[in-house]
């Protein structure tokens, strides 16, 4: 982008010093009024980790006044920030939303120029129902069917998706035309696997005063319903930890595992929270964590038992 504005001015250059020579001073000038685009920043105090009630990220898709439009065809395109190739939602993208084992997510919002922008945001299970799936769920999710290995995901074409159940779009992504701006940075950034634990204990194996769950149906979805397992009962590792298909360097003995939330039956993979003890020695260098494409994590899991 910065070429063409160097281009750009160049051409303007030549244009008025062939004015003046044809026909002498003139008094006329002319000046562009640019718009920039900004997030809705929204923060949050809770030291649980939750989606916040944001407004809809600003956008130049539909509408928006814009001195410089984002490209079209074949032609790369650069974040100014970021010095990423910015993509385009395929738009065919279609989520899994039924699951006959653990639904498992990736939970994440970035940090964005801001700091606290909240941007390329999930915090749902794309199993779970309506009224438990706040702002939408836009990831790539895991079948957690039994012990083995698996992957769950965000993709700019899952993100710039609407809502597979509610069909409303993601409000916490930032638009330039067709396409969406990268993730810089992290807020939150962990794995849930729903429905694993029974919140008999907490995530130390410490025994909980209070039983916050309920008895119920469907705890694979239903984050509320107590699971089968305590947290010690299943052994859960992070493996990898992928950016736009390149692994990202992470210290294994710094992420926290567990029935980290007592008011939930998630298993989680803390790997950085802004609002959780990874804050305080983060596994993984967040100002480093930047991506346009993807971002993967691909865990093992040991204890389950058939049925």
């Amino acid at each position: 982008m910065m070429i063409k504005k160097i281009a750009a001015a160049i051409c303007a250059m030549a244009m008025t010093t062939a004015m003046l020579t044809a026909c002498g001073d003139s008094d006329s000038s002319s000046k562009s009024d640019a718009s920039s685009k900004k997030a809705e920043t929204t923060t949050t105090t809770a030291a649980e980790t939750e989606a916040p009630e944001v407004e809809p990220a600003e956008s130049t898709a539909e509408g928006g006044d814009t001195s410089e439009a984002a490209p079209t065809g074949d032609e790369p395109y650069y974040d100014e920030v970021t010095g990423l190739e910015v993509q385009m939602p395929s738009g065919d993208y279609t989520a899994v939303t039924e699951f006959a084992g653990y639904d498992a997510f990736l939970m994440f919002a970035d940090m964005g120029a801001g700091g606290s922008d909240w941007m390329w945001s999930n915090f749902s299970g794309q199993g779970y129902p309506e009224s438990d799936r706040g702002n939408g769920a836009f990831g790539v999710d895991a079948d957690v069917t039994g012990d083995g290995e698996y992957t769950v995901a965000l993709t700019i074409d899952s993100i710039g998706a609407n809502d597979a159940v509610m069909g409303t779009p993601n409000p916490q992504i930032i638009w330039d035309g067709d396409y969406i701006l990268p993730a810089l940075g992290a807020n939150v950034f962990c794995v849930d696997i729903t429905g694993i634990c029974d919140g008999s204990t907490g995530w130390e194996g410490e025994p909980t005063k209070k039983n916050k769950l309920k008895e119920g149906d469907d705890a694979n979805i239903n984050k509320k319903t107590i699971g089968k397992y305590t947290g010690q009962e299943v052994k859960v590792e992070l493996t990898s930890i992928k950016i736009d298909g390149e692994e990202l360097e992470f210290d294994p003995t710094k992420i926290k595992y567990g029935n980290i939330e007592d008011d939930n039956n998630c298993y989680r993979i803390e790997i950085f929270n802004q609002y959780g003890d990874t804050v305080k020695d983060p596994p993984i260098d967040v100002n480093q964590l930047m991506f346009a494409k993807s971002l993967e994590c691909t865990f093992t899991i040991e204890g389950l038992t058939e049925g």
